[in-house]
């Protein structure tokens, strides 16, 4: 494939010969235009080597826009769940595209890249967030270079916002036994938030919990299956992680009330017959279809933790609750882990180390009392 270099005003171009045009018998050229000498040069060498390849030439003016959408369509939606592939769709379509996607692709610029992010910053997204659409951002990038759209990907040059945690938010001993008395009060999902505190299991693995999951003679649930929405649709996916996948010890007064909800779906069933959707769902709704986690969120949750004059938390926070209040108990961390599914014990550490205070003070304790005994 025949190209050059060439100097175009104050910047530089990687020209490559496209042929002739059927029509008019003209030669044809397709200018791929780089701020410098050393990338004009580099692009050059990378669509050569992609044409004796046998690859079609990209197009030159191609949009930031244009090629994620392609990126969406023609890669990511082939190498990843169904779920995450959504989430890029959204990211992507509703930040990204909008704020970078008018930009040549071969101009897009770490500055550029730089300012969007901190942009994101200032409109009150976290540094999480932020650094998750950085990660679609790169991604997508790193796929360019290997298409021979981009000579380098701009991200390498992009800081990262640094992560700052989200403010956990934990309701202490009195506010737990506040917000279940209101739940079992005023609540259809009185179980479900007194499995929440009590398990430690995340909102979609509670939601995809099935009756067979349960073994009421060992007093354990296992964690099989985690309930995902995309859009309308119900999606029952196995846990991502072998860590989650994991056997949860019950307390009794969970599984009392649990049998007597399973006596409770079986009379629904019998008194619906084939209106009844029986998916062996734990917590479902009347008719045996699954729970909305948005719905129970905005229409329930907040509502109990009103009635019972208690501050705003989230459904994730009563897992946190469940976390804290078993170290400051002295559980073993590595104990808090199996039970969170977390990968190492280190990681719950790190993530409640906040629950334990005196906890250095107690080790010095134990340790003069073990070695020097009465001295």
């Amino acid at each position: 494939m025949r190209g050059h270099v060439r100097k175009r005003g104050d910047r530089w171009a990687a020209v490559i010969y496209a042929g002739r045009d059927p029509q008019s018998g003209k030669h044809q050229y397709r200018w791929f235009t780089h701020a410098t000498k050393r990338d004009a040069e580099a692009h050059l060498v990378q669509l050569q080597a992609q044409g004796h390849a046998g690859g079609a030439l990209p197009p030159a003016r191609l949009r930031v826009g244009e090629y994620l959408e392609q990126w969406l369509r023609d890669y990511a939606a082939g190498q990843v769940a169904a779920t995450t592939r959504r989430s890029y769709e959204d990211t992507a379509r509703l930040h990204i595209i909008p704020a970078l996607g008018p930009l040549p692709l071969s101009r897009l610029s770490a500055p550029a890249i730089q300012g969007y992010l901190s942009e994101k910053l200032q409109q009150g997204l976290s540094s999480t967030t932020v650094r998750y659409h950085a990660a679609i951002l790169g991604q997508a990038l790193r796929r360019a270079v290997r298409w021979g759209l981009l000579t380098r990907n701009p991200m390498e040059f992009v800081d990262l916002p640094r992560r700052t945690r989200r403010e956990m938010r934990v309701l202490d001993e009195e506010q737990v036994r506040l917000f279940l008395g209101e739940a079992k009060k005023s609540s259809p999902h009185y179980m479900l938030y007194l499995a929440a505190v009590t398990t430690g299991m995340r909102q979609g693995e509670l939601l995809g919990l099935r009756w067979r999951d349960l073994d009421f003679v060992l007093g354990t649930a296992t964690v099989q299956q985690t309930l995902y929405r995309l859009g309308r649709e119900q999606l029952f996916r196995q846990p991502k992680t072998a860590t989650s996948r994991r056997t949860i010890p019950l307390p009794a007064a969970l599984l009392d009330e649990l049998r007597r909800l399973r006596d409770a779906q079986a009379s629904a069933t019998r008194a619906l017959g084939s209106v009844y959707e029986d998916r062996d769902l734990v917590f479902c709704q009347p008719t045996g279809k699954p729970l909305h986690a948005h719905n129970i969120a905005q229409r329930d949750f907040r509502q109990v933790l009103a009635r019972a004059g208690l501050p705003r938390i989230r459904f994730h926070d009563l897992r946190h609750c469940h976390a804290t209040h078993l170290l400051r108990a002295g559980v073993n961390a590595k104990v808090v882990q199996e039970r969170l599914g977390h990968s190492s014990a280190a990681f719950t550490l790190t993530t409640y180390g906040h629950a334990m205070p005196g906890m250095q003070e107690e080790a010095v304790r134990l340790l003069a009392t073990r070695l020097l005994g009465g001295l």
